[in-house]
This record gives C-alpha cells, sequence and structure tokens, in this order.
C-alpha cells in the first residue's frame, strides 16, 4: 500500500510540473519557447517574418524574428516605458514652450 501511495504521489506531482515562463532566453526557438511555457494565449503576425507572442496570465510578450525570440518582456516593463516615453514628450513640450515664448 505504501508503495502504491508513493508511485501515485510522483504520478501526481509529474502531471502537475508547471511550465515556466521565466526560463524562456532570448535566441530560444518556438519549438524551445512551446516546450517550455507551453502554447501562448494569443498570438500576433507581423511583416518581415515577426511575430509577437502571448501569455496573458503571465503577463509576458515574446517578440519572435524568424523564428527566434528576440525580446522577453513583462507588462511591468512596458508600463515603465510607455511611462519613459510620456515623460520626455512632456519634457520636449516644455522645451518647445520656452523656444516659442
Amino acid at each position: 500500500m505504501k508503495k502504491l501511495l508513493i508511485i501515485l504521489a510522483i504520478a501526481m506531482l509529474t502531471a502537475c510540473a508547471t511550465k515556466d515562463i521565466n526560463d524562456v532566453k532570448e535566441g530560444m526557438s518556438s519549438k524551445e519557447v512551446t516546450e517550455i511555457a507551453g502554447e501562448p494565449s494569443e498570438t500576433v503576425s507581423m511583416p518581415l517574418d515577426i511575430e509577437w507572442w502571448i501569455y496573458e496570465e503571465e503577463e509576458v510578450l515574446l517578440i519572435f524574428e524568424n523564428d527566434t525570440v528576440s525580446k522577453v518582456t513583462s507588462q511591468k516593463e512596458l508600463e515603465e516605458s510607455i511611462k519613459g516615453v510620456e515623460k520626455s514628450m512632456k519634457d520636449l513640450e516644455g522645451e518647445i514652450n520656452k523656444l516659442t515664448e
């Protein structure tokens, strides 16, 4: 009975092994990514053999160029980038206003 419980526990742990998006690195192929992280929630195809893979639950965006990961970015990083651009635009607007006064 004890052996049966151990085998059952191992089987359950193996079945519940989660795929980890954090193990995805730049330079990996789409096949490697799928093996590590599973299928994305959504994909967006773009010109020039560029594709975005979106993992909504993990809030991660993978950018592929020619079937190779070129960028791994998170929702937080995207939001910080947008804030940086907005600040730069305000600073630029201020400089333009100074020059035109």
